[in-house]
């Protein structure tokens, strides 16, 4: 799926996850969990399979700051530490997330 240009129209920041609304109304939501563990740099370059599991995973932390880099890529900076975290949009967009919505999110993080 090719993007267009500024392919977001809104981030919400949400206490456990990052809610983006796409241009054509769709949302994806991703918890800060499975943004850390599905870092770019957690991947092997070629296969794609992570280098971790998910009990091995970098600290959970929330981001510092959000922003969309040359309206194709999503850099998150995360609190606390050193680190800045860049995720291509074409790849958000076309995986599936980890929740449907804010509300399926919302939802499980109640039964926690």
């Amino acid at each position: 799926m090719e993007l267009a240009l500024n392919p977001i129209k809104k981030i919400a920041r949400e206490n456990n996850a990052l809610v983006i609304t796409w241009q054509d109304g769709e949302q994806s939501a991703f918890s800060h969990r499975w943004l850390r563990e599905n870092a770019p740099e957690n991947r092997h370059p070629i296969t794609g399979e992570k280098l971790t599991e998910g009990g091995e995973a970098q600290e959970i932390t929330c981001p510092r700051s959000v922003t969309v880099e040359y309206d194709e890529t999503l850099v998150v900076a995360w609190a606390g530490v050193w680190e800045i975290t860049r995720y291509p949009l074409a790849e958000l967009r076309d995986c599936q997330p980890e929740f449907e919505s804010l509300e399926s999110l919302e939802l499980a993080l109640s039964a926690d």
